[in-house]
Order: C-alpha cells, then structure tokens, then sequence
C-alpha cells in the first residue's frame, strides 16, 4: 500500500480542484509550462510538514514571493501588504476577500492526512497571569484593539495560527499560536529543488544522517552511474562559523580526494538526488525537474536506483519533468517494476487542471508511438 494513493488539492495557486486517483510508488509528473506540476509538489510538501512555517517560508522565498530583506522591519503596512501568502491562494485574492480555504488532503494509502489553510481575524487579549490568549472576531466588529489577520491551519497537529507577516525576518520570530495540539509523528519529505545543489555543502545535514551506514554504500553506488571510478565520498569542513561542508570523493586513478564539484554539473545533482532518497525512508522524496543536469545515457540507470531504493526503503517518490528523453527512462525503468511506476500527466481545460494517469503498459504505447505527454 503506498502512503498516498489519492490525492486531493483545493484552492491552492492555480489548482482550483485537482483529484489524482491511483498514484504509484514512483510518481511523474508532467504537462505543459503552467499546469501545476511544482505547485503539486509543494502541495505535497505542506501536507507532509503540516503547514510549518519553515516550509511555508521557504515555499514563499524561493518563489520570491515574500517581502524579502530588504523591506525595512519597522515601516507601517496595512493588513493586505502583510498577506505574503496571497499567492498560495487560488487567485490571488486579497485578505479582505471572502476566502475559499486551502484543502490538501491524502486519501487512502498508509495514513491519510487532511489540511486546511485560512484566513482569519483576531484580536489578542492577556490573562490575569499576564499569558496571551487569541480571541476570533469578525472583520468589522468594534473590539478594543484592531483585529490582526492571521492564518489558521488545521491538520494533524491541531490548530496553529500564525501572523500573515511571519515570513518576515523580524516577525519570524514570533511562534504560532497553538490550540489542540497533538504530538503526532509526520512522514520524512525530502525536497529536492530543480537548482538545490549549488553548494554540496547544503547536503551536509543530510549526510550527517546517514554517514558511515550502509546508505553511504547506496550514494556512492548511484555516483558511479556516471563515473564509474568513483570509490568513496564524505563531507569535510564546518568546523568554522565561515567554514562551509564540502563533498569530496575519492577516484580510481586521482592521487588524492577531490571536491565533486569538479566532477560537473551531472554528478552533483545525482549526489542531491541519491542522498535525499536514502534519507527520505519510510517517507516520501519529492524531486523538481528531475532531469536537470543529467546526461539522457544515464537517466534510466538513475530511474532504476531510484525504483530500487524506493521499495527496499519503504519510499513514495513525485518526480516531475519536460524532458521526453526523462519519460523514456522512466518507462524503461518501470517496465522493470510494472507494479510502482506511474505517469502523470496535467493539462489545462479554461481553468481546470486535468489529470491523466499512465502505468506501464500504456507508457510503454507512449514511448513506442512517441505520444505527446510532456
């Protein structure tokens, strides 16, 4: 049974309702520029964190979407410059509009998991003991202070809310309020960006985590798909607050330990993409533009360490892409493992996003026929 078998999205940037039915263990994700494959895989991100205001930030921030650093802290803005999240929304409406709530949800599977994200409007009051309490108000209602919208999100966890500015740095700071909070575990989400692995040393948490494990065996295996002399690889450095991690491998035929940098473009995002995999067990690995970097000669031999992994590590992986030498691999690895791999396609009918799914046999009709699905 796979962790996410369907999956519904409401509201959220231009999905205004999307329902994928019968999701594999090894999800792509294609479509046309504008289709919503990257909004899915956020989706899917905030589902998994349970709306954390450090995914949210940084969903916001890499989409330059936030007031960024240099808004000055301290200037006075009103109640729509402080709605960040607008274009979470579908639409892009304003706080002071009547807001259809964010619903992400997960239907079947291991364990389904429902999200809820609102606007709403509050004021802020202090008990006897001098503890802030949150009360809900209506917009327009005469209360002593002036009410503050926030954003209210109920999931798993509880309810949480949080400042609309908290994206800010200084009001980032400020924790969410919580109320029926419930301490339950949330599946690993591995993210890997189209552009995640500029710095290798970024990937040093991640390594931290599995280093001098057998899953150090699996990395460098996957390395070797591209340059078979590879024969060991770690992270030095970060001993300094202005020393930053560093991979490093070792080689057949090079005297001494390289930076992978100097390996290419290639070798680093597969490092990105084999160490987010293994540290993603028992939860899901989502990867953005997969193909980005890749060579098509290696790309179904990394679909293959990917099917592999994903089920001897118990792993749910959406991948998306535009690349049709990427669909190709992707069938040729599924047709290796006809049970785990589907492809999802998006299209746009006015403003509905439609989805249609292919598993192996009929991917294999689309690779044959060259049928258009990217």
């Amino acid at each position: 049974m796979q962790k996410i078998a369907t999956l519904v999205i409401e509201g959220f940037r231009a999905l205004r309702h999307l329902k994928i039915e019968g999701l594999g263990r090894i999800n792509l994700i294609t479509g046309r520029n504008n289709t919503g494959k990257s909004s899915v895989l956020e989706a899917l991100r905030i589902l998994a964190a349970d709306a954390s205001p450090f995914v949210l930030r940084d969903i916001l921030r890499y989409r330059e979407e936030d007031l960024g650093d240099t808004e000055d802290p301290h200037r006075p803005i009103d109640a729509e410059g402080l709605f960040l999240m607008s274009s979470l929304f579908h639409g892009f409406p304003q706080v002071s509009d009547s807001l259809d709530p964010i619903v992400i949800e997960s239907i079947g599977g291991q364990r389904p998991m429902r999200l809820t994200m609102q606007t709403g409007w509050f004021s802020e009051e202090r008990e006897a003991d001098g503890t802030r309490r949150i009360v809900p108000q209506q917009k327009g209602v005469s209360v002593e202070d002036t009410p503050l919208p926030l954003l209210v999100a109920e999931g798993g966890r509880g309810r949480r809310i949080f400042p609309l500015d908290f994206s800010r740095h200084d009001s980032f700071r400020v924790r969410p309020v919580r109320s029926d909070f419930i301490d339950e575990p949330r599946p690993a989400c591995i993210f890997v960006s189209p552009y995640g692995v500029e710095r290798t040393g970024t990937l040093g948490t991640l390594w931290d985590k599995i280093a001098l494990s057998d899953c150090e065996t699996d990395v460098v295996d996957a390395l070797r798909i591209i340059d078979p002399a590879i024969v060991a690889v770690s992270m030095v450095g970060g001993e300094g607050p202005n020393r930053r991690r560093t991979a490093i491998v070792r080689a057949t035929g090079l005297p001494r330990p390289v930076p992978l940098r100097s390996f290419g473009d290639g070798l680093n995002r597969l490092f990105g993409i084999a160490l987010s995999l293994v540290n993603a067990k028992d939860g899901l690995l989502l990867i953005d533009e997969f193909e980005n970097g890749m060579h098509y000669t290696v790309q179904v031999d990394v679909w293959r360490a990917i099917f592999r992994l994903a089920r001897q590590l118990n792993i749910q992986v959406f991948a998306t892409s535009h690349s049709w030498d990427s669909v190709k691999a992707f069938q040729m690895a599924a047709a290796e493992a006809p049970d785990d791999g589907v492809l999802v396609r998006l299209s746009r009918h006015g403003e509905e996003i439609i989805p249609t799914l292919f598993r192996e046999d009929e991917l294999e009709i689309v690779t044959r026929d060259h049928i258009e699905v990217r």
